[in-house]
Order: C-alpha cells, then structure tokens, then sequence
C-alpha cells in the first residue's frame, strides 16, 4: 500500500478488495479522506483493512473514522486506521474519514508574521539603514504573498495544496526567524541578479506495442522549492512525505514505441551568493580588530586563519564548472564549510564580547578606587570630628577660619595704629618757654 497522500490510488489487492482514498475540501476547515474497499468477484468476501492517514495528523485532529478502528504506528510514525469488511457480490463500501485541514497558513499566521516582520523593520532595520531595510523588508513580505497566492491557487486539489504546504512549511520558519534576527537586517540585499539555469533531462520511453498511460515521478535534490522550477515542461512540483523529497509529476499516453525527451530547467541555486561570503568576512575582521591587542590575540588568530582558508577554500571551489550532480555535491560540501566558518565567527564574536565585558569591569573597578579613596577622607574625618564629614560641618570650619582671620587682622591693626600714634608724638618738636 502507498501511503502517500498525493496519489489517487493508494491500496493493494486483497481477496478481491481495492483500497483508494480521495479528498474533498470543505471551506479550508476539513477534509473528508474516502477508504474505498471494492468486490469485483461474485461472491460475497470479508478482509481486513489498513489505511495510512497523513503523518502531520494528531489523534485531536481525527474527527471521525466513519466506524474504522484507529491506531498508532511507532515504526512509521503515524496513525492508521484499520477493520473488516464485509462485502457482498460486485459491492462497494466508501468510508469517510473526516480530518482537521493541517495544510493552510491561515490568515492569523500571516498577519503575525508580518507584524514581526514590521517590528523588526522598526527596531532593527529601519534604525541602522533604512534604504537597506525596506528592501529587505520587501523581500520577506513577497516570500509569504508567493505561498499564500500557491495555497489559493491550489484549492480545486487539496493534493497539490498540501503537496505546497509541506514544500515551504520550512521557508514560513526561516520567515520568522529572519524577522527578528539583528543579522538579518545588518545584512546586504545585494543587487537582482540574473539567475543560472541548469537543466535535468528526463526521458520517457514505451517499448511496448500497445498505448499505455505513463506516470512522471522524478526526484529532484531535496533544496529545491517548486519556484525554483523556471521551464516545467508541463511538470508538476510535489512533494513526497515519506522521503522528504520534491519530485516532478506528470502523466500521459505514449504510444507504442514513442520515446519522449524533456529538459527541465532549475535556478541553480547550488551556490552560496558572493555577498554572504564577504559579509561573513566582515564580521571575522571587525572582531579580530578588537581582539589583536588583548590577551585573546592567539585564539583570534587562530580562528581568523581558520576563517579566512574556508572561506577561500569555498570561493576557489566555486568558480569550477562542473556536471550538476557534481555541481550540487561540492555545493553541499561548500555549505557545511560554510557553516562551519560561521561557528568560528560567533565563537571570535564571543570572544570580543568577553573582551569588553572585561573592559567595562576594568573601568568600574577604576572608578570604585576613586571612591574608595574619597571614602578615605570621610573616615579622616570622622577621626577628626568624631563624626561625618557633612556640608554643614564644612561650612562651620569655614566660618570659623574666616572669624579667626578677621580677628586677627583687626588686632594687627589696633597694634599697628597705636604704634602710629606713639610715633608721632615723639616726633613731635619740643615747645618753646
């Protein structure tokens, strides 16, 4: 049995009993899955029964099984539901398996998300370049309005609707967490530019003598999003939930003997953009900078040589052409260098955030010796007046300074002056008898 909710027929032959679901949509709120066991012998038959329900499911999110029984699977990670069927000759038997609708971004996730995106817009963009953020604000914004515009334009086949969903149910994260992320909106736009195209060949071949309709399914490498599918050839893009793989999907009638070619294009986006390399690059200099002086100056050269060779190391990988599967191999190895360069970048940025907390703490205990040499002062004097050195005290010693000076000047001065006198009358000329 395909457990696989994109396929139209999903059972096997069991005593003469046919499984197959299909799925109705009801207002974007539930969906009915229809179990459909069939008689073709003509005779009555009785067989058990066993049906996969999608893996996103909850047993909340189960509303009805329609008299099916319901189980959990641990080896294949979700439930099912199961039971005997008894049917009479040349009968059928639907069960409706009514579900919750896991696969939509509702209106109220969107407008969350976009108020984070205008917060972080506000706080964090805006402020440090406001040019650069709108663009970046922009960016974020059309990502959500392409997968709601996907999700609408999906709603005559929940199967391509959910196919859509579990495509870009990641990318809703990365929305997200770029929304409120400092780096994010630090970073540089860049410029558009035009993107490369790699094409994959698909071949379809009836080496019979008779028509026979023919089923598509191509796995594509698991980074690629159905916009990323720029010449389809009629291709659709969906998504395999047991493999966590896109695929293309398409089916026709070959004749006998027909043998069809179709080259798929693909953006190329097995590359890692020029300007995360150097804004990576940026922010390794800016810490090593700082750090080139103090006593870290070891460990940050360290990372910094570390840095400075993977980053090289990805840009000399890059400008090689390659076949595509070589192409997106070396991309994959070139993206965990990547990562790890970013790790030593964090860990140089942590360095720095050591290095000025110890800074900050060497300014503080400076200023606590001040204060303590001040307090020294305040003990001076409480030895000398047995109690606080306050303000009015001050003013006190103050006064009685200026009080002393005084008096003194005035002594100085009655002393001065009746030496004055006594002068003058010794001066004075003797009178004449």
């Amino acid at each position: 049995m395909n457990k696989s909710i994109f396929n139209n027929i999903a059972g096997t032959f069991i005593v003469g009993i046919i499984l197959y679901f299909g799925m109705t949509l009801k207002g974007f709120a539930d969906i009915y899955i229809n179990v459909v066991a069939v008689n073709g012998a003509d005779a009555p038959k009785t067989s058990s029964i066993k049906f996969d329900l999608p893996g996103e499911i909850t047993a909340d999110d189960i509303l009805d099984t329609n008299g099916l029984q319901l189980d959990y699977s641990v080896d294949d990670a979700d439930y099912f539901v199961y039971g005997d069927v008894v049917l009479k000759a040349k009968e059928s038997k639907t069960f409706r398996v009514h579900i919750k609708d896991k696969w939509m971004v509702t209106p109220t996730q969107v407008a969350d998300l976009k108020q984070q995106i205008e917060k972080g817009y506000e706080s964090l963009g805006k402020p440090y370049d406001a040019t650069k953020a709108d663009t970046l604000k922009k960016r974020l914004e059309s990502k959500i309005d392409y997968i709601i515009n996907l999700q609408s334009s999906n709603t005559d086949s929940i199967d391509k609707r959910i196919d859509a969903y579990r495509t870009y149910v990641k990318e809703l994260k990365r929305v997200q967490d770029d929304a409120l992320d400092v780096e994010y909106w630090r970073s540089d736009p860049g410029v558009d530019e035009t993107p490369k195209i790699i094409h994959l060949n698909i071949e379809a071949k009836n080496p019979t003598a008779k028509l026979i309709h023919f089923k598509h399914k191509e796995y594509l490498p698991q980074e690629v999003k159905p916009e990323d599918v720029v010449e389809a050839e009629d291709f659709e893009v969906r998504f395999d939930q047991i493999k966590q793989l896109p695929f293309l999907f398409k089916e026709e009638d070959l004749n006998p003997g027909q043998d069809k070619k179709y080259s798929v294009g693909i953006i190329d986006i097995w590359v890692i953009k020029q300007k995360d390399i150097d804004y990576l690059r940026s922010r390794a200099k800016y810490a090593f900078d700082f750090l080139s002086d103090s006593k870290f100056v070891d460990s940050a050269k360290f990372l910094m040589d570390r840095i400075t060779g993977d980053l090289k190391d990805i840009e000399a990988s890059q400008v090689i052409q390659r076949p595509i599967l070589d192409h997106i191999s070396v991309f994959r190895v070139n993206k965990e260098t990547y990562n790890d360069a970013n790790k030593d970048v964090e860990t140089l940025e942590k360095l720095l955030a050591v290095f000025r907390e110890d800074l900050e703490k060497s300014k503080v205990e400076n200023v606590l010796q001040k204060i303590q040499s001040l307090k020294n002062v305040s003990d001076v004097s409480k030895v000398m007046f047995n109690k606080k050195f306050e303000s009015g005290t001050a003013w006190n010693i103050i006064a009685g300074v200026l009080f002393f000076v005084g008096l003194l000047t005035l002594v100085n001065f009655v002393i001065w002056l009746r030496r004055s006198k006594d002068k003058a009358i010794k001066d004075e000329p003797p009178s004449q008898k």
